[in-house]
């Protein structure tokens, strides 16, 4: 989510026509987040989130709108997303697929607001959307695999920076400890893939909504619960009391089976290196500005991967208290 293309006023015009929203009276774009251009919109008919890509797919596009038509369905708190007239839940416009949200209510938590109370809370919400997805026909393969990371991490090792061929490397290295990991056989289904705190409204001290299901595909469950660990546990190390209170509140949703508890070392590590890698990628080696991409630094990341790789299996075992 960041402003990657420029669109003109006439632009939210002509979406605002399309959604029947009325007049436009206000038009902010939206710095944060990686690959696509946002807006907050503000019209005759209220707020909402528009979302201009140019790299997810038509098909992408349409699997997302089913998805979230099935969690509104099942009553789990998702972003609802407006559909235009007509057979596509988006817009052609300007080299790029326009959707349009209601604006979701509710704050992002600070990462000094994360209590074990919090976790738990956010641990049980996720073990619902994997019961809920159980149902759910729809299917996309994980567009972010271990190949895609690997022909990223090949071409980082090729760049003229000492610091990142560097990094590349020790990321390599972790990338095949994470092959040597493999459980075999998991339960899969729909995972959310990108639940980070910038992806979750509170109200109050509930759990709003979990947006931004842009990454959503059918994989391992417990690589969801893996990333989610990664992105809300750590604090310059992991922090126990917050990752055993995510594991028992998941659990008291959806039970981790013994493989997925087997698992979880060899998803949390390649989680790791993963957004460590788009970190660099999307972030490091951006030629966008602050006023367009607010900026993510791939070390955090890093940090992550190299205490993982040092604890080893039982030691996130012993840590997640599983």
């Amino acid at each position: 989510m960041a402003v990657y293309t420029t669109l003109p006023p006439e632009a939210f015009t002509q979406v605002a026509d399309v959604w029947g929203l009325g007049a436009v009276r206000s038009i902010t774009p939206i710095p944060q987040g990686s690959i696509n251009t946002n807006h907050r919109l503000e019209t005759d008919s209220g707020r909402v989130f528009v979302r201009h890509t140019t790299v997810r797919s038509p098909e992408d596009l349409r699997f997302e709108a089913s998805l979230l038509d099935h969690l509104s369905r099942a009553h789990f708190p998702a972003p609802v997303l407006l559909v235009p007239p007509g057979p596509s839940p988006f817009l052609e416009l300007h080299g790029g697929r326009i959707s349009v949200f209601k604006w979701l209510a509710g704050e992002e938590y600070t990462r000094d607001r994360l209590t074990p109370e919090v976790l738990e809370r956010l641990g049980a919400e996720l073990g619902k959307l994997h019961r809920v997805t159980q149902s759910f026909g729809g299917t996309r393969a994980n567009p972010y695999g271990p190949g895609l990371v690997k022909g990223w991490l090949e071409g980082l090792s090729r760049r003229p920076e000492p610091e990142l061929v560097s990094v590349a490397a020790e990321l390599e290295r972790y990338l095949a400890r994470v092959e040597a990991e493999r459980q075999g056989l998991e339960p899969r289904g729909v995972i959310h893939a990108d639940l980070f705190l910038d992806n979750v409204k509170w109200l109050g001290d509930r759990v709003g909504a979990f947006f931004d299901f842009e990454m959503a595909c059918v994989d391992a469950y417990a690589l969801d619960v893996a990333i989610t660990l990664n992105a809300w546990c750590f604090e310059g190390s992991y922090q126990p009391e917050r990752c055993q209170a995510l594991l028992r509140g998941y659990q008291d949703a959806r039970p981790l089976s013994d493989v997925e508890k087997r698992a979880l070392y060899g998803h949390a590590l390649y989680g790791a290196v993963r957004f460590t890698t788009s970190r660099i990628r999307d972030y490091h080696l951006s030629p966008l500005g602050a006023d367009k991409l607010a900026p993510k630094d791939f070390r955090t990341y890093l940090s992550r991967a190299r205490a993982l790789n040092d604890m080893g299996p039982d030691g996130l075992r012993a840590l997640v208290g599983a």
